[in-house]
């Protein structure tokens, strides 16, 4: 069965107010309750990776554009998370070419030859080698990037050279502002043909700096990804620091009028585009939008919201990856420190810190009670 097809829009039909007065969710949806919380996560399995400490509510809307102010989230429990995963099912993904393992528990015993790929289409001037790192480590499973595919622009399509000699065209279009935008299903079409090329592949992202669009009345979109088909194609465009849009318009573009250093810009656009791969990845792997606590799975309506959200995982959607991968999660949390800090994470470095700290602390209090006894 389809399992999801996502297609997020930030096209900001009215103006953001920068007020920071709360505004009401979405009619039908309330924040979750500490009771509700814990019948998402079920049991803790005797551990303290779960454990709720330092990890906040979900937040107010500040805005009428905010995610929970326009659509009303069911929220996705561990149990539902297993239940309705197909990458848990005994019976081998349609499509999927790699060895299956049936009597497998976890993802990778399941695909023991398994990978996610990212590709990138075009250039994106940034080291694909470090997102994968970061990604793999994040995710449990092992990311490799794909030589990017070169573009070129033929009249109003984009090109795309598969090998040399070999050239497909993309739809696309000129918008408004005179800049080109790519039509994103004939992008998940080619990003289809990479995977379907790629005998160990689970999943395949895609990234590009070009804008995207679905239909004629879209603005804009910022991506697309389709469970069922183990894609994604996401424009990394509206990352750069150093841009300015229209909160009235959002297809007017100015630069700001100090921009970053060279080295900030490179750091803030790696930052933000490590949140969106991680996000959109965990969809592909069946996570829903999270709406029990502030998580990297929360949903998010504009950029402003994008950007204020953690880049960590909550204990329901920890848990979920953890059952899906099978990581070590204290190796995990002492690797992700150290990449936090070589990418100038400092914030997510000190949470994590605090983290390792916290379950540290814990687990010798568990140790002394034993003793005792």
């Amino acid at each position: 069965t389809l399992l999801y097809t996502i297609k997020f829009e930030m096209m900001a039909k009215r103006k953001q107010s920068s007020h920071p007065s709360t505004v009401p969710y979405v009619r039908g949806f309330t924040a979750p309750t500490l009771a509700n919380k814990n019948s998402a996560l079920g049991s803790r399995d005797n551990t303290n990776h779960y454990n709720f400490t330092g990890h906040q509510s979900i937040p107010r809307c500040t805005s009428v554009d905010d995610w929970l102010a326009q659509y009303k989230e069911e929220g996705q429990t561990v149990a539902q998370f297993l239940q309705e995963n197909p990458w848990f099912s005994k019976r081998k993904r349609k499509y999927v070419k790699q060895e299956f393992v049936g009597s497998g528990e976890s993802i990778k015993e399941k695909y023991p030859n398994g990978k996610l790929y990212l590709l990138p289409i075009g250039e994106l001037d940034m080291d694909v080698e470090v997102l994968c790192s970061f990604a793999s480590t994040y995710l449990g499973i092992e990311m490799s990037p794909l030589p990017a595919l070169k573009t070129g622009v033929r009249g109003k399509k984009v090109w795309v050279e598969r090998r040399a000699g070999d050239r497909r065209n993309l739809s696309a279009r000129v918008a408004d502002n005179g800049r080109l935008q790519l039509n994103v299903v004939s992008a998940l079409q080619e990003v289809r043909y990479q995977l379907d090329n790629l005998p160990d592949s689970l999943c395949v992202v895609a990234l590009t700096k070009y804008e995207l669009y679905e239909t004629k009345s879209d603005l804009f979109i910022a991506g697309m990804a389709s469970g069922n088909q183990r894609v994604g194609v996401f424009s990394v465009l509206r990352y750069d620091p150093n841009l300015v849009f229209s909160s009235e318009t959002w297809h007017e573009v100015s630069t700001v009028s100090s921009p970053l250093s060279p080295h900030e810009t490179r750091r803030l656009l790696v930052e933000r585009c490590l949140k969106l791969l991680v996000h959109e990845t965990m969809h592909l792997l069946g996570l829903d939008h999270c709406v029990y606590f502030a998580c990297v799975m929360n949903g998010s309506g504009h950029l402003a919201e994008d950007f204020s959200q953690p880049m960590a995982l909550c204990p329901v959607c920890l848990k979920k990856m953890f059952l899906l991968t099978k990581f070590d999660m204290d190796q995990r949390y002492e690797v992700l420190k150290d990449r936090y800090k070589d990418l100038g994470m400092m914030k997510e470095e000190k949470w994590v810190g605090e983290r390792i700290k916290m379950l540290q602390g814990r687990s010798d209090k568990k140790m002394k009670a034993l003793k005792k006894d």
